[in-house]
């Protein structure tokens, strides 16, 4: 079991997010823990930012969670893959956390300010 799936822990905080706009970028910060009921939150903000703008830009910032499962992992691997078809991009930030299967589907960077000036979004 790798570290992602085995740390998810009822004392963990609860799951929270919170979206920003940088310019013609989406922020989606992320703090808690991301399970299998959090993932159905995820997910429906995920879609709408994917659909605001085309080509999607976003960021995703992990660099909050207290842990991840494997169903977060599959959402952000589908939500680049969609983003990149619409000729955008999904940058996730905090990527230590996500689950080895996905790690290469992701873009990762080390910090937001890095992620929003690549995409082009005025830094925070």
């Amino acid at each position: 079991m790798n570290r992602a799936e085995s740390d998810v822990h009822p004392d963990d905080p609860d799951f929270d997010l919170r979206l920003d706009r940088h310019g013609d970028v989406d922020l989606l910060s992320l703090t808690g823990r991301l399970d299998s009921v959090a993932c159905l939150i995820l997910k429906q903000y995920v879609v709408n930012a994917l659909v605001r703008r085309v080509p999607p830009l976003f960021v995703v910032d992990l660099g909050g969670l207290a842990a991840i499962d494997r169903c977060a992992g599959e959402i952000l691997v589908s939500a680049a893959r969609h983003a990149r078809v619409a000729g955008g991009r999904l940058i996730v930030v905090g990527g230590g956390l996500l689950p080895a299967h996905v790690e290469g589907d992701i873009e990762v960077s080390a910090s937001v300010g890095a992620a929003l000036s690549e995409l082009g979004g005025p830094r925070s």
